[in-house]
């Protein structure tokens, strides 16, 4: 029950927790900012299980996590769904202080960046997580440059072959994998400068990234192990050197990688060094649905030998920055395709998801969990700026038609526009559910 409450619970509550309060804190701050007075600020919906009164905002944590709100000064025809229905214990004051805008009455360029803070507070987040992790833990490298050249491949014929040490792209060294392929990536011809049997060879040849002909020599060493997991229960520990897998000796991880993808549910034996000690053990592979496979594979709960590279404050704000960019391209990209139907649509995930992801971060460790964070918390912020009322970028949408008919919406229409959001968004909770449950 512990680790379940550790390992499950705590996560999926910590990773929630964490994207709403600053999805809402950036609403909540630039309404103060713009003098908008904040009634609420809630984590959570339903009743409130804590709560503080703090000048004039009613600050709670709600027993449904799934989501929050701000609700400010004048904000009551459009937030009618926030099961809210406990009484005020404070009357309520039919008008505002002088000098005090509620939010319908503020200019519409004020509720359009209050409204707007929320999603970006979940992007600028995602750049802080991202580069207190690379700080911290620094960037997971792979050191080896043996090149494996995989038959049949582009690369068969390129010049390299099994065995050759990369120690240089177009004359400059390069000391690990990723490295080599950053700085090939950008360029089509490339010279690869390689030991052979002791000798330095030079070998042009085109680069083709996307190629899985052309993989580094990574010896089945165990770098770490996903609490509980197959391998872990098995009694392997970080270090250990796999040697065999039934009657198959295995010299690379990628050979044991493919024996255990294509296992499902079926017990493998296998024989691995640990110290001066040879164990066996028998392990049956978890399936998993792999979306790039596009089908299910096994799984052992190992993670493949790597080193870290420890980045300067400078470097790791230039990282965190590419990174936030590059995942936000990625999610813009994922939705792209769900709308046009190149990725179906029982492939999106809801509370259910979420939950199952964060307690398997959770299990491979603190900083995969963070990574899992960053991910969210861009999906929070992209999401909210859909078009749809009773979204954040549904009130960006009605500020803008707004200003450009120079009228405002009578609060009948932005109440029933408010009405149409809420169940738009009720169907999509009840349809992610429904894929979580049957997948």
């Amino acid at each position: 029950m512990i680790n379940f409450i550790l390992y499950s619970i705590m996560p999926f509550l910590f990773i929630l927790g964490f994207c709403i309060t600053i999805h809402e804190f950036g609403h909540f701050l630039l309404a103060k900012i713009f003098g908008i007075p904040v009634e609420k600020f809630s984590i959570g919906y339903g009743p409130p299980l804590i709560r503080m009164k703090i000048g004039e905002t009613d600050f709670r944590i709600a027993y449904f996590p799934l989501g929050g709100y701000v609700k400010m000064a004048g904000e009551d025809e459009g937030k009618i769904l926030k099961h809210d229905k406990e009484p005020s214990p404070e009357p309520k004051t039919p008008t505002l202080p002088e000098g005090q805008l509620g939010f319908y009455d503020a200019p519409i360029y004020k509720r359009i960046i209050v409204v707007l803070a929320g999603p970006l507070f979940n992007l600028v987040s995602a750049f802080i997580v991202l580069f207190f992790s690379f700080v911290i833990y620094g960037l997971i490298i792979t050191p080896y440059m043996r090149v494996q050249i995989v038959e049949g491949s582009y690369y068969e014929n390129s010049g390299l072959v099994t065995g050759d040490s990369i120690i240089a792209l177009d004359g400059i060294p390069v000391s690990y994998w990723e490295e080599f392929l950053e700085r090939g990536n950008h360029r089509k011809e490339i010279t690869v400068t390689a030991l052979r049997d002791g000798e330095v060879v030079d070998i042009t040849l085109l680069f083709e990234a996307e190629s899985t002909g052309l993989r580094p020599i990574i010896p089945p060493l165990i770098a770490n192990l996903k609490q509980n997991g197959p391998a872990d229960k098995a009694g392997m520990k970080k270090g250990d050197l796999v040697l065999r897998i039934d009657d198959q000796q295995i010299h690379t991880w990628y050979e044991m990688v493919e024996i255990v993808r294509q296992t499902k549910d079926t017990p493998l034996v296998f024989k691995w060094q640990h110290g001066d000690e040879e164990r066996l053990a028998e392990i049956t592979p978890t399936i998993i649905y792999d979306p790039v496979a596009k089908d299910t594979i096994g799984q052992i709960g190992v993670f493949m030998p790597h080193s870290r590279k420890y980045l300067s404050i400078i470097n790791a704000t230039g990282l965190a920055i590419e990174r936030t960019v590059g995942l936000t391209y990625l999610i813009l990209d994922i939705f792209y395709k769900l709308i046009t139907r190149q990725i179906p649509a029982n492939q999106i995930g809801g509370p259910i998801a979420i939950f199952k992801l964060s307690a398997e971060s959770a299990h491979w460790g603190f900083e995969r969990l963070l990574g899992l964070l960053t991910m969210i918390s861009i999906n929070l912020g992209i999401i909210n700026l859909f078009p749809i009322p009773a979204l954040d970028g549904g009130h960006i949408l009605i500020g803008t038609i707004e200003a450009i008919r120079r009228k405002r919406f009578s609060k009948k229409t932005i109440l029933i526009m408010q009405q149409i959001g809420y169940a738009l968004i009720l169907l999509l909770i009840l349809f992610v559910t429904f894929n979580d449950i049957t997948r």
